[in-house]
């Protein structure tokens, strides 16, 4: 996961604590290196304070979250009047998480909270539809997928999703061939989620989204779309709503046929 931050000193070093080596951080300076970095759109998380000098760029950090709505949002700031009236400003944006430094920060459970939050309801929906499989792998391979599902970022290629499960290739295979899973379509399907919730959002284009999620091509992304869905992008981005578009996903994850799918997943 790649967390992108925006906070004081003495938040910013605990984070890194927190975050340790398994998740990435990137840390912005001001306002602007803030929007800079998201419209990148590598970032999975976002981690503000609010009432960061004094609270006189709350309206800035506002209007970026505004902007940026599709992106989960953890406030971490100090139990302070002040901060208390920012995080109810952003509350009205819809940012429902907050972690208050000294009282509910500790790393584990900090850390527990940041892995939580990106997932979004399409994904929730998606791990419904594996419960039954994911309760048939080994426990570590399943909360790899899960992880996987919630932030598709994670994995890139098939490689990636053994070393998140911590177990070679081929094991990765032999534990997800008699479930009908093959670890790229779970990528692919993982991946097409996170496009869903970034075509919903206002003012989205399927070239951004594909850059987004790594596609060298946004005609890949699409035609995995219609692919896994029997719809075009358009379609899907004003017409097919969440549960649908999961079902149809999931429908085509189990009766894939690895022989003879051609599929190439992003790099």
């Amino acid at each position: 996961m790649h967390v992108v931050a925006y906070l004081p000193r003495n938040l910013l070093a605990h984070l890194r604590i927190v975050l340790g080596d398994t998740h990435s951080l990137g840390a912005a300076t001001d306002a602007a290196e803030l929007h800079s970095m998201l419209r990148a759109g590598d970032a999975d998380l976002l981690i503000v304070d609010p009432a960061m000098h004094d609270g006189l760029l709350a309206e800035a950090i506002e209007e970026i979250v505004a902007r940026h709505s599709s992106l989960p949002v953890v406030v971490y700031t100090t139990l302070m009047p002040a901060s208390m009236r920012q995080v109810m400003r952003l509350a009205r944006l819809g940012v429902q998480h907050v972690v208050l430094n000294r009282f509910d920060d500790e790393p584990r459970r900090f850390l527990e909270l940041i892995e939580r939050v990106p997932a979004h309801p399409v994904a929730e929906l998606m791990l419904r539809e594996l419960a039954e499989s994911l309760r048939l792998m080994p426990v570590v391979l399943a909360r790899a997928v899960e992880q996987l599902v919630r932030t598709p970022s994670r994995a890139k290629n098939s490689q990636e999703l053994a070393t998140m499960a911590g177990m070679t290739l081929r094991t990765l295979y032999r534990h997800l061939t008699p479930l009908g899973l093959q670890p790229r379509h779970l990528i692919v399907s993982a991946r097409l989620l996170r496009a869903y919730i970034f075509l919903r959002g206002p003012g989205s284009r399927l070239k951004e989204v594909a850059l987004k999620l790594g596609y060298a091509d946004p005609g890949q992304l699409s035609a995995q779309l219609r692919d896994w869905t029997g719809l075009a992008a358009k379609e899907i981005k004003h017409a097919l709503p969440p549960a649908e578009f999961v079902r149809r996903v999931a429908d085509h994850l189990r009766r894939v046929d690895a022989a003879t799918e051609d599929e190439v997943e992003p790099v």
